[in-house]
């Protein structure tokens, strides 16, 4: 028959064994092509299913700041230093602009304030002066300065079942907001304040912000994050692309680092290893919404 024949076929013998020479050397290859970012060599992957994040964010190893990627639903989650997508952060928002990322932080009555610090703290981010967290359990003394009353952060803590001691005299407010407004507040959160108050756990937090029509808006169950990426603009840094400037920035631990921003006018990471720098398009204004603990908040 047609079919044995072929095996039996001197001719088609050597076939087969050129078919699996070729199949030995080319799929080695493939497998490794397969795992590598459109033009390979070791390039930061940055696409988590329909989601494309801003450089120096990314999937591989080879990004400054490493994400993990829920693929079925284009999710990028912050894993926590030497975590897993067990101990991770959804990421929410990005802001090139600020050089900042907004992840979710909801309500809990048992998240230690130690275990926060390491869950928000890593190698090239920090907690922005932005963000107020709310304490409770044990406080021995309160900080003024927060942008939301703790009367009001009690109900929501109530709402989200944290039990009968919910009370404003039992929540503590810390916040980096500076009094003086014509002084520059630091980039980043205290920690030491907020171990001054000896609370026990980490309630919530909420971002302090300026929306596009210049109006304030507080953004409830989230955390905002300023990153850098190591190096100055002037040694041993990434590279800025065309039409963007570089910022030194001092980190928590007091070490420098740096960020690139586009110049006004123009969109991007501002990286030359990311998508650079391009006009905006004019497109009418939109208002901007956040999701934030699972609800689309205006």
């Amino acid at each position: 028959m047609a079919g044995s024949s072929w095996y039996k076929s001197p001719g088609a013998y050597e076939m087969r064994r050129l078919v699996v020479l070729l199949l030995a050397v080319l799929l080695p290859h493939e497998t490794i092509s397969a795992a590598e970012p459109s033009g390979g060599g070791g390039r930061c992957i940055r696409r988590c299913g329909s989601t494309t994040v801003p450089y120096p964010f990314g999937f591989s190893s080879s990004c400054p700041i490493a994400l993990s990627c829920d693929g079925n639903a284009s999710v990028s989650l912050l894993p926590h230093e030497g975590g897993d997508n067990a101990t991770s952060s959804r990421v929410i928002a990005f802001n090139p602009t600020n050089s900042t990322v907004l992840v979710a932080l909801p309500p809990s009555c048992s998240r230690s304030v130690s275990h926060a610090e390491k869950a928000l703290s890593g190698r090239n981010y920090g907690v922005s002066s932005r963000t107020g967290l709310f304490l409770g359990g044990g406080c021995q003394g309160n900080t003024s300065l927060c942008s939301v009353p703790a009367a009001v952060m009690s109900r929501l803590l109530r709402t989200a079942q944290c039990g009968n001691d919910t009370s404003a005299a039992a929540v503590t407010c810390v916040s980096s907001a500076t009094s003086n407004d014509t002084a520059a507040p630091d980039l980043f959160l205290r920690w030491e304040k907020v171990e001054k108050p000896k609370c026990d756990d980490l309630l919530t937090s909420t971002v302090f912000m300026y929306t596009e029509e210049g109006t304030v808006s507080l953004e409830f169950g989230v955390a905002e994050l300023g990153w850098w990426v190591n190096g100055t603009c002037t040694r041993g840094g990434e590279p800025c692309a065309a039409n963007a400037t570089c910022s030194n920035v001092i980190t928590p631990s007091g070490e420098r680092g740096h960020r690139c921003e586009c110049v006004a006018g123009m969109e991007g990471d501002g990286f030359l290893a990311g998508d650079g720098c391009y006009h905006a398009k004019r497109v009418p204004k939109k208002k901007v919404a956040f999701i934030v603990a699972g609800k689309n908040v205006s």
